[in-house]
């Protein structure tokens, strides 16, 4: 599949939104095609990312594997790109998709937010508040991340070993944040220099409902989602 390589030489204070979907999936068969209200996945993201106001529709990318993929992309009258094989495995990184898709390109823009198709409950005000945060903060990097306050234990096939030495109340708990994989920002600054969304360490994070938050891994994370997007 061949798209147009497209210049925007005036658009420096724009972003992209790199929406990566590969075909392969490993817990949930065709997860990226799977539809919510009669919608794919796919569409509800692109969407979201329309309804923004935040992108251009020729600055919201598509990246996939798959022709089915890239097709709703060209239905949306979005940018889509053919990703290569190296790019497809189960192994391979958002980074490397990312970077494969700049170098198609000839644009101008400030800085890349990354939407994965596996977030369907995301909200447009969240994406809004998350964009004005990294903006206030004039920030490099940024992830979004749940909080959590309970007793973690690190896996053992036996036994649950939680991480205190005198019991507290869960409410006295000092709180742990785990990647929820809702949305992510990097700045063209740091992705040219790094060629990485995420620093080695010191990420910036900005804290979303967890339950907005609920990722697509298997088909009880679909069903749920499901349920709860016709709330």
């Amino acid at each position: 599949m061949t798209v147009n390589i497209y210049s925007m030489s005036d658009n420096k204070n724009k972003y992209i939104c790199f929406i990566p979907a590969r075909s392969g999936s490993r817990r949930l068969k065709n997860k990226n095609l799977k539809k919510i209200n009669n919608k794919t996945l796919i569409d509800i993201t692109i969407r979201l990312a329309k309804k923004s106001k935040i992108f251009k529709n020729e600055n919201i990318i598509l990246s996939s594997d798959s022709t089915k993929i890239l097709k709703i992309g060209k239905r949306n009258k979005i940018k889509y790109f053919k990703r290569s094989k190296k790019n497809s495995s189960n192994t391979a990184k958002a980074d490397d998709a990312i970077l494969e898709t700049i170098k198609k390109i000839n644009m101008n823009y400030k800085g890349i937010f990354i939407l994965q198709v596996t977030s369907p409950l995301r909200k447009i005000t969240t994406v809004k508040k998350f964009k004005k945060f990294c903006e206030m903060n004039k920030l490099e990097h940024c992830l979004t991340v749940s909080k959590i306050s309970n007793y973690l234990s690190k896996y053992s096939k036996k036994y649950f070993n939680p991480n205190f030495k005198t019991r507290k109340r869960t409410q006295d708990l000092k709180p742990h944040f785990y990647e929820n994989g809702l949305l992510y920002y990097v700045s063209k600054n740091f992705f040219d220099k790094y060629n990485k969304i995420y620093p080695k360490k010191n990420w910036n994070y900005y804290i979303t409902d967890k339950y907005e938050s609920l990722d697509i891994n298997d088909k009880k994370d679909y069903e749920v989602c499901k349920k709860l997007k016709k709330i």
